[in-house]
């Protein structure tokens, strides 16, 4: 990966780790067959007491050299001019395995300064976009285009060529008519942070997103997930705390209880897991409530900022 990529990728990681809708914003550009969809609203948290120790954790990603470098060139702060970022994946078949990318931010960029640290950087203007140099050993090449100073988008040239044609259409129907898409009314409409898959489409994919389990209780999660249709996890920052929820869809019964025990299991492995150092956290987690309706198994639960910000200083001592 050359130097290109490997800032954009930094910029793309730092703006997720920080997570009515108008025609042309990030949004209203999600491909209507996209299988993952992720958004952060880092607008929401920017005044957030938690968002000190978010953003802490983005400053340290991006300053590491080159990486630097570029954001500067570029008159980039990603925690200051970017307010929402749209991860979304769209299979190029429908049965393959190879997938376009796209990420779109709203926020304030200056266009001209991106460009020219950019091409800079080895990229070539085409119509209506910048074509990274190729980067990988299939021999694809990335793309980022600036429609205008409040939109941003990049990912794979296929993902932004389309993104481009979508706004000068005023939009995709994602939300309303993919059905994916509408599941997407299940999520917390306030939720500062939110991400929604397609199980059984996503699964086909060589990159597609995988839940690992380390031990038991946490393997057999990850097999019920996959069994099941559609997986949506949000978390809303209220400024004192942070709700957090899930839902996973299916229309076979004994499925959704097999998810709901799952969940469970998952639930009692964590607290005793966290009993000895985090012994706060357990009573936490005893507040989490699991059940499940006729299509649906739902997971909602609260955590203080007092509490996260302590199990994030924990982990950094750790590290």
């Amino acid at each position: 990966m050359n130097r290109v990529m490997q800032s954009l990728a930094v910029i793309a990681l730092s703006l997720v780790s920080a997570s009515a809708f108008a025609k042309n914003d990030a949004l209203s550009l999600i491909p209507n067959d996209a299988v993952t969809v992720g958004v952060v609203r880092l607008a929401d948290i920017r005044t957030s007491p938690l968002s000190s120790m978010l953003f802490e954790q983005t400053d340290k990603v991006t300053s590491n050299g080159e990486a630097d470098l570029f954001l500067t060139d570029a008159g980039l702060s990603p925690t200051k001019d970017v307010d929402v970022v749209v991860v979304s994946t769209t299979p190029r078949t429908a049965l393959g395995s190879e997938a376009d990318i796209l990420v779109a931010a709203d926020g304030r960029f200056n266009v001209d300064r991106l460009t020219k640290a950019l091409i800079a950087r080895g990229a070539v203007q085409k119509d209506g976009y910048l074509l990274l140099p190729i980067s990988d050993e299939r021999n694809k090449s990335g793309a980022v285009a600036f429609p205008d100073s409040h939109l941003a988008l990049m990912g794979t040239e296929k993902a932004v060529v389309e993104a481009l044609a979508n706004r000068a259409n005023g939009g995709t129907a994602f939300l309303q008519a993919s059905g994916l898409g509408r599941e997407t009314a299940r999520i917390d409409s306030h939720a500062t942070a939110w991400a929604i898959v397609d199980v059984s489409r996503a699964a086909r994919l060589s990159h597609g997103p995988r839940v690992s389990g380390h031990d038991q209780s946490s393997a057999m999660l990850s097999s019920a997930m996959k069994s099941m249709s559609t997986v949506a996890f949000w978390a809303t920052d209220t400024g004192d705390a942070v709700k957090l929820g899930a839902f996973g869809l299916s229309h076979d019964a004994e499925t959704l209880q097999l998810v709901e025990d799952a969940v469970r299991g998952a639930l009692s492995a964590a607290r005793l897991a966290v009993q000895d150092q985090s012994p706060d956290l357990v009573s936490v987690l005893r507040r989490f409530t699991v059940g499940h309706t006729d299509s649906a198994v739902t997971l909602n639960g609260t955590v203080p900022a007092g509490m996260l910000r302590n199990i994030m200083r924990k982990q950094q001592a750790a590290k």
